[in-house]
């Protein structure tokens, strides 16, 4: 008897796939390309950086690009239309934090919100009609149909177990029939495993790299690493992975000679409405979380510069959009 046959979470989730792949649930099909960016584990492995790199490319080559997302932890239901790319984004709580960062850190891209991604889609396509559709954590989604499944993965999901006993949200075997590209994440190249796995599979791979970081001041200009040399600072944040983005900040301050004298982390998507900035220090953060904090002056930002393989950008502009 295999380890999870005893797991009720787990012939849920294939029970559900099964009746997808079979077709006895119905799908939607935009008339626009649709791009999943996803992950087989809960918590943080990239998902986010992700997006936001492919909607620039892809916005960069002349397209329309739009992103979609479920919106979690917002104040609103159903169907909802954050931005059209050229108006100011509608409140926080209302669209949710992802949602909101993408409107205000992307010009010319719209953005939606829905629990329904065929909803969503539509709402889409009727105000902006765009030639992409990017879907943020989109691979558990089997409602709306897709032209790319990428899929992030790390060093540790190749261990861990189904919930409630791990962190996975669905068996690695259905990369078998889903997932067009493996991204891996949370660790330097080359990782053996996770390469002879996805080759296994027939999948095409490759990392998800850092090439550096920038720093922003609350008017969201660049500020130089070297103007905090001697300051003593704050990391605050409320992300799927704090201790990734504390790890940055440590070796940075190591760097630049700032001081960390105070570190505060919450959940992921946390509303910030207990927490207020001591103003004595500098505090850095990331967007999501600079945006809930109230663009306060003494708030910095911190943005990872991010590498995709150039092998995935290829397969994007090849496959989906001949360009």
């Amino acid at each position: 008897m295999g380890r999870f046959s005893l797991n009720p979470y787990l012939w849920g989730v294939k029970f559900r796939n099964y009746l997808y792949r079979k077709g006895f649930f119905k799908t939607c099909r935009p008339k626009a390309k649709v791009i999943s960016v996803g992950n087989l584990s809960v918590g943080g492995t990239g998902k986010t950086p992700t997006v936001l790199h492919l909607a620039r490319h892809l916005k960069g080559k002349g397209l329309k690009v739009a992103i979609l997302l479920r919106g979690y932890k917002r104040k609103t239901k159903g169907p909802l239309l954050v931005s059209d790319g050229k108006a100011p984004p509608i409140d926080i709580y209302q669209s949710g934090d992802e949602a909101y960062m993408y409107a205000r850190l992307l010009k010319g891209v719209a953005v939606a919100v829905a629990e329904n991604r065929c909803e969503g889609a539509r709402l889409l396509e009727q105000n902006f009609s765009p030639d992409a559709i990017l879907l943020d954590d989109g691979f558990q989604h089997l409602r709306i149909e897709r032209d790319l499944d990428i899929v992030l993965l790390t060093p540790r999901d190749l261990t861990d177990r189904v919930l409630p006993f791990g962190r996975l949200r669905e068996p690695l075997e259905v990369l078998k029939e889903r997932g067009d590209y493996c991204l891996f994440s949370k660790t330097e190249k080359p990782h053996e495993g996770l390469e002879k796995f996805c080759s296994s599979l027939g999948k095409e791979f490759g990392y998800l790299t850092v090439k550096g970081f920038k720093l922003f001041n609350h008017l969201l200009r660049e500020v130089d690493f070297r103007e905090l040399k001697g300051k003593r600072v704050g990391v605050v944040s409320a992300l799927g992975d704090n201790e990734t983005f504390l790890k940055q900040v440590r070796e940075l301050s190591q760097i630049y000679g700032f001081e960390i004298t105070k570190v505060v982390q919450f959940r992921d998507h946390h509303c910030y409405g207990d927490f207020q900035p001591d103003e004595n220090l500098l505090w850095i953060t990331t967007f999501k979380d600079f945006f809930k904090l109230g663009e306060r002056e003494n708030l910095l930002v911190l943005e990872r510069e991010l590498e995709l393989p150039r092998g995935l950008l290829q397969m994007v502009e090849e496959k989906l959009f001949k360009l």
